[in-house]
Protein backbone atom coordinates (compact mmCIF):
# COMPACT_ATOMS: atom_id res chain seq x y z
CA UNK A 1 0.00 0.00 0.00
CA UNK A 2 0.97 3.68 -0.10
CA UNK A 3 -0.71 6.88 0.58
CA UNK A 4 0.52 10.40 1.82
CA UNK A 5 -0.24 14.14 1.11
CA UNK A 6 1.81 16.20 -1.33
CA UNK A 7 1.71 20.06 -1.14
CA UNK A 8 2.13 21.75 -4.46
CA UNK A 9 3.79 25.70 -4.43
CA UNK A 10 0.98 27.10 -6.85
CA UNK A 11 -1.91 25.97 -4.65
CA UNK A 12 -4.70 24.61 -5.56
CA UNK A 13 -4.16 20.91 -6.72
CA UNK A 14 -0.96 18.82 -5.92
CA UNK A 15 0.20 17.63 -9.52
CA UNK A 16 1.84 14.31 -10.27
CA UNK A 17 3.18 13.24 -13.78
CA UNK A 18 2.25 9.80 -13.58
CA UNK A 19 0.04 7.31 -11.91
CA UNK A 20 -1.51 3.77 -12.58
CA UNK A 21 -1.82 2.16 -16.40
CA UNK A 22 0.67 5.33 -17.22
CA UNK A 23 3.17 4.83 -14.66
CA UNK A 24 6.51 7.11 -13.54
CA UNK A 25 8.17 7.79 -16.47
CA UNK A 26 10.84 9.96 -14.84
CA UNK A 27 10.37 8.42 -11.28
CA UNK A 28 7.69 7.63 -8.77
CA UNK A 29 9.72 8.40 -5.20
CA UNK A 30 7.57 11.68 -4.37
CA UNK A 31 5.55 11.58 -7.80
CA UNK A 32 1.97 9.71 -5.77
CA UNK A 33 -0.54 11.90 -5.44
CA UNK A 34 -2.99 8.63 -4.90
CA UNK A 35 -3.79 6.16 -1.78
CA UNK A 36 -3.57 2.57 -2.91
CA UNK A 37 -3.96 -0.71 -1.08
CA UNK A 38 -3.76 -4.70 -2.40
CA UNK A 39 -4.93 -7.23 -0.13
CA UNK A 40 -3.73 -10.84 -1.13
CA UNK A 41 -5.52 -14.00 0.70
CA UNK A 42 -4.33 -17.27 -0.48
CA UNK A 43 -5.01 -20.65 0.62
CA UNK A 44 -3.99 -24.51 0.03
CA UNK A 45 -7.11 -26.31 0.24
CA UNK A 46 -5.92 -29.97 -1.08
CA UNK A 47 -2.15 -31.78 0.11
CA UNK A 48 -1.97 -35.51 -1.31
CA UNK A 49 0.72 -37.21 -2.60
CA UNK A 50 2.06 -33.66 -3.60
CA UNK A 51 -1.22 -33.10 -5.84
CA UNK A 52 -1.95 -29.78 -4.08
CA UNK A 53 -5.18 -27.27 -5.01
CA UNK A 54 -4.90 -23.65 -3.94
CA UNK A 55 -6.77 -20.70 -4.19
CA UNK A 56 -5.96 -17.27 -4.78
CA UNK A 57 -7.82 -13.87 -4.50
CA UNK A 58 -6.22 -10.03 -4.24
CA UNK A 59 -8.27 -7.33 -3.29
CA UNK A 60 -7.61 -3.33 -4.30
CA UNK A 61 -8.76 -0.22 -2.79
CA UNK A 62 -7.51 3.15 -4.99
CA UNK A 63 -8.71 6.67 -4.93
CA UNK A 64 -9.69 8.25 -8.16
CA UNK A 65 -7.43 10.58 -9.70
CA UNK A 66 -9.13 11.70 -12.93
CA UNK A 67 -9.11 15.27 -14.96
CA UNK A 68 -12.39 16.51 -14.30
CA UNK A 69 -12.27 16.26 -10.34
CA UNK A 70 -11.27 14.06 -7.83
CA UNK A 71 -13.23 11.67 -5.11
CA UNK A 72 -11.93 11.14 -1.71
CA UNK A 73 -8.89 13.54 -2.09
CA UNK A 74 -8.15 16.50 -3.76
CA UNK A 75 -4.63 15.54 -6.07
CA UNK A 76 -4.75 15.42 -9.29
CA UNK A 77 -2.95 13.11 -11.23
CA UNK A 78 -2.27 14.46 -14.80
CA UNK A 79 -2.14 10.96 -16.12
CA UNK A 80 -4.50 8.65 -15.13
CA UNK A 81 -7.41 9.25 -17.64
CA UNK A 82 -6.78 6.92 -20.65
CA UNK A 83 -9.70 8.54 -23.18
CA UNK A 84 -10.68 4.99 -24.30
CA UNK A 85 -10.71 2.09 -23.00
CA UNK A 86 -9.94 0.54 -19.58
CA UNK A 87 -7.95 -2.29 -19.52
CA UNK A 88 -9.25 -5.01 -17.57
CA UNK A 89 -12.74 -5.32 -15.94
CA UNK A 90 -15.85 -3.50 -17.89
CA UNK A 91 -16.46 0.50 -16.21
CA UNK A 92 -19.21 2.50 -16.23
CA UNK A 93 -17.70 6.02 -17.32
CA UNK A 94 -15.20 8.14 -17.22
CA UNK A 95 -16.01 8.23 -13.01
CA UNK A 96 -13.15 6.30 -11.93
CA UNK A 97 -15.12 3.38 -11.19
CA UNK A 98 -13.26 1.18 -13.29
CA UNK A 99 -12.19 -2.06 -11.51
CA UNK A 100 -8.48 -1.13 -12.27
CA UNK A 101 -8.13 2.05 -11.68
CA UNK A 102 -11.06 3.58 -9.62
CA UNK A 103 -12.35 4.95 -6.04
CA UNK A 104 -13.62 1.50 -5.02
CA UNK A 105 -13.03 -1.87 -4.14
CA UNK A 106 -11.89 -4.57 -7.13
CA UNK A 107 -11.55 -7.91 -7.15
CA UNK A 108 -7.81 -7.80 -9.26
CA UNK A 109 -7.45 -11.56 -8.85
CA UNK A 110 -9.58 -14.56 -8.66
CA UNK A 111 -8.15 -17.95 -10.00
CA UNK A 112 -7.07 -21.66 -8.67
CA UNK A 113 -4.70 -23.85 -9.73
CA UNK A 114 -3.41 -27.47 -9.25
CA UNK A 115 0.04 -28.15 -8.85
CA UNK A 116 0.95 -31.64 -10.01
CA UNK A 117 3.73 -34.07 -8.17
CA UNK A 118 6.11 -33.19 -11.28
CA UNK A 119 5.98 -28.86 -10.43
CA UNK A 120 3.51 -28.27 -13.54
CA UNK A 121 0.34 -26.20 -12.39
CA UNK A 122 -2.59 -26.60 -14.38
CA UNK A 123 -4.53 -22.45 -13.54
CA UNK A 124 -7.75 -20.76 -14.70
CA UNK A 125 -9.47 -17.44 -13.65
CA UNK A 126 -8.18 -13.80 -12.71
CA UNK A 127 -4.98 -12.95 -12.64
CA UNK A 128 -1.54 -11.14 -12.87
CA UNK A 129 0.20 -13.17 -15.08
CA UNK A 130 4.24 -13.44 -14.58
CA UNK A 131 4.26 -9.65 -14.58
CA UNK A 132 7.60 -7.84 -14.83
CA UNK A 133 7.70 -4.52 -13.78
CA UNK A 134 10.52 -1.94 -12.97
CA UNK A 135 9.42 -0.86 -9.53
CA UNK A 136 10.87 2.52 -9.46
CA UNK A 137 9.22 3.81 -12.68
CA UNK A 138 5.92 1.76 -11.78
CA UNK A 139 6.14 0.59 -15.39
CA UNK A 140 5.04 -2.97 -16.47
CA UNK A 141 7.25 -3.86 -19.33
CA UNK A 142 5.55 -7.51 -19.43
CA UNK A 143 1.99 -7.72 -18.17
CA UNK A 144 -0.39 -9.56 -19.89
CA UNK A 145 -2.85 -10.64 -17.09
CA UNK A 146 -6.70 -10.76 -16.96
CA UNK A 147 -9.21 -13.95 -17.11
CA UNK A 148 -7.77 -17.01 -18.73
CA UNK A 149 -6.59 -20.65 -18.45
CA UNK A 150 -3.03 -21.76 -18.72
CA UNK A 151 -0.73 -24.71 -17.64
CA UNK A 152 2.87 -23.19 -16.45
CA UNK A 153 6.21 -24.47 -15.21
CA UNK A 154 6.77 -27.42 -17.42
CA UNK A 155 9.91 -28.34 -16.76
CA UNK A 156 12.97 -29.35 -19.32
CA UNK A 157 15.47 -30.95 -16.88
CA UNK A 158 18.09 -28.09 -16.55
CA UNK A 159 16.64 -26.15 -19.58
CA UNK A 160 14.42 -23.87 -17.65
CA UNK A 161 10.56 -24.38 -18.07
CA UNK A 162 7.61 -24.02 -20.39
CA UNK A 163 4.38 -22.29 -19.88
CA UNK A 164 1.64 -21.67 -22.34
CA UNK A 165 -1.61 -19.57 -21.40
CA UNK A 166 -5.08 -17.81 -23.22
CA UNK A 167 -5.69 -14.67 -21.84
CA UNK A 168 -8.93 -12.16 -22.38
CA UNK A 169 -8.93 -8.65 -22.71
CA UNK A 170 -11.99 -6.32 -22.93
CA UNK A 171 -12.11 -2.72 -24.57
CA UNK A 172 -15.69 -1.30 -23.38
CA UNK A 173 -16.12 1.13 -26.01
CA UNK A 174 -18.08 1.59 -29.20
CA UNK A 175 -15.06 1.30 -31.94
CA UNK A 176 -16.96 3.73 -34.46
CA UNK A 177 -16.73 6.97 -31.63
CA UNK A 178 -14.58 8.40 -28.87
CA UNK A 179 -17.03 8.61 -25.98
CA UNK A 180 -16.65 11.62 -23.24
CA UNK A 181 -18.45 11.34 -20.13
CA UNK A 182 -22.37 11.70 -21.38
CA UNK A 183 -21.32 12.89 -25.23
CA UNK A 184 -19.69 11.45 -28.36
CA UNK A 185 -17.82 12.90 -30.58
CA UNK A 186 -19.28 11.15 -33.65
CA UNK A 187 -18.96 12.42 -37.58
CA UNK A 188 -17.00 15.82 -36.52
CA UNK A 189 -19.95 17.40 -34.26
CA UNK A 190 -21.36 16.50 -30.84
CA UNK A 191 -24.11 14.45 -30.40
CA UNK A 192 -26.50 12.95 -27.87
CA UNK A 193 -24.96 9.55 -25.75
CA UNK A 194 -26.21 6.31 -28.28
CA UNK A 195 -27.74 3.65 -26.17
CA UNK A 196 -25.14 0.98 -25.40
CA UNK A 197 -25.48 -2.71 -26.96
CA UNK A 198 -22.91 -5.94 -25.71
CA UNK A 199 -21.41 -5.01 -29.50
CA UNK A 200 -19.86 -1.85 -28.17
CA UNK A 201 -17.46 -4.51 -26.49
CA UNK A 202 -14.50 -5.90 -28.02
CA UNK A 203 -12.93 -8.78 -26.97
CA UNK A 204 -9.10 -9.36 -27.61
CA UNK A 205 -7.86 -12.85 -27.07
CA UNK A 206 -4.11 -13.76 -26.64
CA UNK A 207 -2.18 -16.66 -26.98
CA UNK A 208 0.99 -16.20 -24.53
CA UNK A 209 4.27 -18.54 -24.65
CA UNK A 210 7.05 -18.26 -22.17
CA UNK A 211 10.31 -19.98 -21.98
CA UNK A 212 11.61 -18.94 -18.40
CA UNK A 213 15.28 -19.65 -16.68
CA UNK A 214 17.14 -20.73 -19.27
CA UNK A 215 20.77 -21.21 -17.73
CA UNK A 216 23.39 -19.20 -19.34
CA UNK A 217 26.53 -18.43 -16.88
CA UNK A 218 26.68 -18.36 -13.30
CA UNK A 219 24.00 -16.16 -12.14
CA UNK A 220 22.83 -15.67 -15.63
CA UNK A 221 19.59 -17.09 -16.96
CA UNK A 222 17.26 -16.08 -20.04
CA UNK A 223 13.39 -15.71 -20.18
CA UNK A 224 11.35 -15.35 -23.77
CA UNK A 225 7.93 -14.54 -24.30
CA UNK A 226 5.81 -14.64 -27.07
CA UNK A 227 2.09 -13.33 -27.52
CA UNK A 228 -0.45 -13.24 -30.11
CA UNK A 229 -3.76 -11.59 -30.49
CA UNK A 230 -6.66 -11.10 -32.21
CA UNK A 231 -10.62 -9.94 -32.23
CA UNK A 232 -13.68 -12.17 -32.57
CA UNK A 233 -16.25 -9.79 -33.83
CA UNK A 234 -19.88 -10.21 -33.98
CA UNK A 235 -22.06 -10.21 -36.95
CA UNK A 236 -23.51 -6.86 -36.52
CA UNK A 237 -19.60 -5.13 -35.52
CA UNK A 238 -18.49 -6.29 -38.79
CA UNK A 239 -21.74 -4.80 -40.42
CA UNK A 240 -21.64 -1.29 -38.38
CA UNK A 241 -21.62 2.09 -39.95
CA UNK A 242 -19.23 3.48 -41.84
CA UNK A 243 -16.84 4.95 -39.57
CA UNK A 244 -16.25 8.86 -40.57
CA UNK A 245 -13.86 9.38 -38.20
CA UNK A 246 -11.22 6.95 -40.05
CA UNK A 247 -12.69 6.44 -43.19
CA UNK A 248 -12.24 2.36 -43.06
CA UNK A 249 -14.97 0.07 -42.37
CA UNK A 250 -15.44 -1.97 -38.87
CA UNK A 251 -14.39 -4.93 -40.18
CA UNK A 252 -10.67 -4.06 -40.85
CA UNK A 253 -10.55 -3.55 -36.75
CA UNK A 254 -10.21 -7.25 -36.38
CA UNK A 255 -6.87 -6.02 -35.50
CA UNK A 256 -4.34 -8.47 -35.06
CA UNK A 257 -1.01 -7.93 -32.73
CA UNK A 258 2.11 -9.59 -32.35
CA UNK A 259 4.61 -9.52 -29.20
CA UNK A 260 8.08 -10.90 -28.32
CA UNK A 261 10.59 -10.22 -25.84
CA UNK A 262 14.19 -11.51 -24.38
CA UNK A 263 15.18 -11.09 -21.34
CA UNK A 264 18.73 -11.08 -19.94
CA UNK A 265 18.84 -11.57 -15.81
CA UNK A 266 22.07 -11.03 -14.06
CA UNK A 267 22.14 -12.03 -10.40
CA UNK A 268 25.26 -11.10 -7.87
CA UNK A 269 25.57 -7.95 -9.86
CA UNK A 270 27.62 -5.91 -7.67
CA UNK A 271 25.25 -6.96 -4.46
CA UNK A 272 21.91 -6.70 -6.68
CA UNK A 273 21.27 -7.65 -9.96
CA UNK A 274 20.83 -6.20 -13.76
CA UNK A 275 17.93 -6.89 -16.12
CA UNK A 276 18.20 -5.94 -19.92
CA UNK A 277 15.44 -7.09 -21.79
CA UNK A 278 14.72 -6.43 -25.85
CA UNK A 279 10.85 -6.15 -27.36
CA UNK A 280 9.54 -6.01 -30.44
CA UNK A 281 5.95 -5.27 -31.56
CA UNK A 282 3.09 -5.39 -34.30
CA UNK A 283 0.05 -3.66 -35.35
CA UNK A 284 -1.93 -4.38 -31.77
CA UNK A 285 0.86 -4.44 -29.57
CA UNK A 286 3.12 -1.40 -31.67
CA UNK A 287 2.65 0.75 -28.48
CA UNK A 288 6.35 -1.33 -27.05
CA UNK A 289 7.66 1.58 -29.44
CA UNK A 290 6.97 4.18 -26.74
CA UNK A 291 6.88 4.68 -22.98
CA UNK A 292 3.74 6.29 -22.54
CA UNK A 293 0.14 5.58 -23.12
CA UNK A 294 -0.17 1.46 -24.45
CA UNK A 295 3.33 1.01 -23.96
CA UNK A 296 2.91 0.53 -20.38
CA UNK A 297 0.98 -3.09 -19.04
CA UNK A 298 3.17 -4.49 -22.03
CA UNK A 299 0.90 -7.32 -23.18
CA UNK A 300 -2.17 -6.27 -21.40
CA UNK A 301 -3.25 -3.45 -23.67
CA UNK A 302 -4.14 -4.71 -26.77
CA UNK A 303 -4.94 -1.75 -29.65
CA UNK A 304 -8.35 -3.78 -31.59
CA UNK A 305 -9.14 -1.05 -34.01
CA UNK A 306 -7.16 0.76 -36.52
CA UNK A 307 -4.06 0.73 -35.95
CA UNK A 308 -0.94 -0.61 -37.93
CA UNK A 309 2.89 0.09 -36.93
CA UNK A 310 5.52 -2.11 -35.43
CA UNK A 311 7.69 -1.06 -32.20
CA UNK A 312 11.27 -1.92 -30.70
CA UNK A 313 12.02 -1.10 -26.86
CA UNK A 314 15.59 -1.80 -25.54
CA UNK A 315 15.25 -1.61 -21.00
CA UNK A 316 18.36 -1.63 -18.83
CA UNK A 317 17.59 -1.83 -14.93
CA UNK A 318 18.34 -3.00 -11.73
CA UNK A 319 19.81 -2.54 -8.21
CA UNK A 320 22.77 -2.36 -6.91
CA UNK A 321 23.26 -3.28 -2.95
CA UNK A 322 26.69 -1.83 -0.93
CA UNK A 323 26.99 -1.80 2.92
CA UNK A 324 26.51 2.30 3.11
CA UNK A 325 24.71 3.16 -0.07
CA UNK A 326 22.53 1.88 -2.75
CA UNK A 327 20.96 2.80 -6.44
CA UNK A 328 18.49 1.66 -7.93
CA UNK A 329 18.50 2.42 -11.82
CA UNK A 330 16.43 2.19 -15.27
CA UNK A 331 16.92 3.27 -18.75
CA UNK A 332 14.35 2.83 -21.41
CA UNK A 333 14.84 3.50 -25.29
CA UNK A 334 11.84 2.69 -27.86
CA UNK A 335 11.05 3.70 -31.34
CA UNK A 336 7.76 3.53 -33.15
CA UNK A 337 7.53 3.34 -37.31
CA UNK A 338 3.81 4.02 -37.69
CA UNK A 339 2.20 2.62 -40.48
CA UNK A 340 0.27 5.92 -42.68
CA UNK A 341 -2.80 3.70 -42.94
CA UNK A 342 -3.62 4.80 -38.79
CA UNK A 343 -5.69 7.40 -38.62
CA UNK A 344 -3.19 10.94 -37.82
CA UNK A 345 -0.45 8.92 -37.85
CA UNK A 346 -1.40 6.41 -35.10
CA UNK A 347 -1.92 9.13 -32.49
CA UNK A 348 -2.59 5.87 -30.21
CA UNK A 349 1.02 6.18 -28.69
CA UNK A 350 3.13 8.75 -31.24
CA UNK A 351 3.79 9.05 -35.00
CA UNK A 352 7.51 6.87 -35.75
CA UNK A 353 10.13 8.35 -33.43
CA UNK A 354 11.70 7.87 -30.99
CA UNK A 355 11.44 7.83 -27.03
CA UNK A 356 13.90 7.31 -23.90
CA UNK A 357 13.90 7.72 -20.15
CA UNK A 358 15.91 7.30 -17.30
CA UNK A 359 15.76 6.90 -13.79
CA UNK A 360 18.70 7.27 -11.03
CA UNK A 361 18.17 6.65 -7.57
CA UNK A 362 21.01 6.88 -4.96
CA UNK A 363 20.87 6.27 -1.88
CA UNK A 364 23.09 6.88 1.54
CA UNK A 365 22.85 4.85 4.77
CA UNK A 366 23.07 6.59 7.57
CA UNK A 367 22.37 3.97 10.28
CA UNK A 368 20.21 0.70 10.40
CA UNK A 369 16.73 2.42 10.28
CA UNK A 370 16.87 5.65 7.88
CA UNK A 371 18.52 7.02 4.87
CA UNK A 372 18.54 9.92 2.44
CA UNK A 373 17.50 9.17 -1.05
CA UNK A 374 17.95 10.81 -4.23
CA UNK A 375 16.11 10.26 -7.21
CA UNK A 376 16.26 12.35 -10.72
CA UNK A 377 14.37 11.41 -13.63
CA UNK A 378 14.26 12.64 -17.47
CA UNK A 379 12.45 11.75 -20.53
CA UNK A 380 12.17 12.54 -23.93
CA UNK A 381 8.81 12.16 -25.68
CA UNK A 382 7.63 12.41 -29.14
CA UNK A 383 3.72 14.32 -29.35
CA UNK A 384 1.60 12.29 -28.66
CA UNK A 385 -0.95 13.85 -30.71
CA UNK A 386 -3.54 13.37 -28.12
CA UNK A 387 -4.04 16.55 -26.06
CA UNK A 388 -7.10 18.85 -25.98
CA UNK A 389 -9.67 18.66 -28.19
CA UNK A 390 -8.75 21.46 -31.49
CA UNK A 391 -5.78 21.53 -29.56
CA UNK A 392 -3.23 22.93 -32.61
CA UNK A 393 -0.06 23.72 -30.93
CA UNK A 394 2.13 21.19 -31.60
CA UNK A 395 5.68 20.34 -30.42
CA UNK A 396 7.96 17.86 -32.20
CA UNK A 397 9.34 16.80 -28.74
CA UNK A 398 7.94 16.58 -25.06
CA UNK A 399 10.29 16.84 -22.38
CA UNK A 400 9.89 16.52 -18.46
CA UNK A 401 12.21 16.37 -15.42
CA UNK A 402 11.91 15.23 -11.75
CA UNK A 403 14.12 15.65 -9.00
CA UNK A 404 13.34 14.26 -5.65
CA UNK A 405 15.25 14.51 -2.13
CA UNK A 406 13.75 12.07 0.58
CA UNK A 407 15.13 11.15 3.89
CA UNK A 408 13.27 7.81 5.08
CA UNK A 409 12.95 5.42 7.74
CA UNK A 410 12.54 1.90 7.42
CA UNK A 411 13.34 -1.57 9.05
CA UNK A 412 16.89 -1.75 7.01
CA UNK A 413 18.84 0.00 4.85
CA UNK A 414 18.43 -2.46 2.10
CA UNK A 415 16.98 -0.85 -1.18
CA UNK A 416 13.87 -3.26 -0.86
CA UNK A 417 12.69 -2.72 3.14
CA UNK A 418 9.57 -1.76 3.87
CA UNK A 419 7.68 -0.02 5.02
CA UNK A 420 9.67 3.25 4.79
CA UNK A 421 7.97 6.56 5.78
CA UNK A 422 9.08 9.67 4.06
CA UNK A 423 9.31 12.63 4.17
CA UNK A 424 10.17 14.52 0.45
CA UNK A 425 10.45 17.53 -1.98
CA UNK A 426 10.78 17.25 -5.69
CA UNK A 427 10.90 19.76 -8.79
CA UNK A 428 9.09 19.14 -11.73
CA UNK A 429 9.41 21.14 -14.86
CA UNK A 430 8.67 20.05 -19.08
CA UNK A 431 6.41 21.10 -21.51
CA UNK A 432 4.78 17.28 -21.04
CA UNK A 433 3.42 19.28 -17.61
CA UNK A 434 0.98 22.43 -19.29
CA UNK A 435 0.36 19.70 -22.16
CA UNK A 436 -1.79 17.47 -19.82
CA UNK A 437 -4.78 19.32 -17.73
CA UNK A 438 -2.33 19.82 -14.97
CA UNK A 439 -4.00 23.35 -13.88
CA UNK A 440 -1.01 25.22 -13.59
CA UNK A 441 -0.94 28.74 -13.84
CA UNK A 442 -0.37 30.24 -17.34
CA UNK A 443 3.02 29.74 -18.96
CA UNK A 444 3.96 27.77 -15.88
CA UNK A 445 6.14 25.10 -16.87
CA UNK A 446 7.32 23.51 -13.57
CA UNK A 447 6.32 23.06 -9.83
CA UNK A 448 7.66 22.56 -6.68
CA UNK A 449 6.09 19.54 -4.73
CA UNK A 450 6.38 19.32 -0.78
CA UNK A 451 5.15 15.92 1.33
CA UNK A 452 5.27 12.64 3.27
CA UNK A 453 4.55 9.09 2.18
CA UNK A 454 4.43 5.44 3.53
CA UNK A 455 4.97 2.67 1.11
CA UNK A 456 4.51 -0.70 2.54
CA UNK A 457 4.63 -4.17 1.97
CA UNK A 458 3.97 -7.15 4.29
Amino acid sequence: MRSGLNYGSQGGNAYCIGNGSKGHIVGRLGDECDTYAELSLSQEIYNKANNKFTIHTLIAYGTNEDFDGVKGQYDYQGNSWQGVGRGGDRAGDHDGTAAWNGQRTSLREAWAGYEMPSGIQLWAGKRFYQRKDIHIMDFYYLNNSGTGFGIENIGLNNLGSLSFALIKQQVDVDPTIYDWPNREYLVGKWEKTAPRTRDNAINSYKLDARWNGIPLWSDGTLDIALIYAWQHLSKEQKNAMHDQLSGNDLEHRSNTGFLAMVEWTQGNFFGGFNKLSVSYGKNGFDGVGGITDTANHTGDVVIPYGERGSGLRIIDWGVIEQSKWNLGYAFIFAHKHASGKNYEGANWSHPTGNEWAFVLRPSYKWSDYTSTVLEFGYASLANTQWTRWGDTERKDRLGVSKLTLAQQWSPSTQFWARPSIRVFASWLAGDYMNRQYTGLSEGKQHEYIFGAQVEAWW
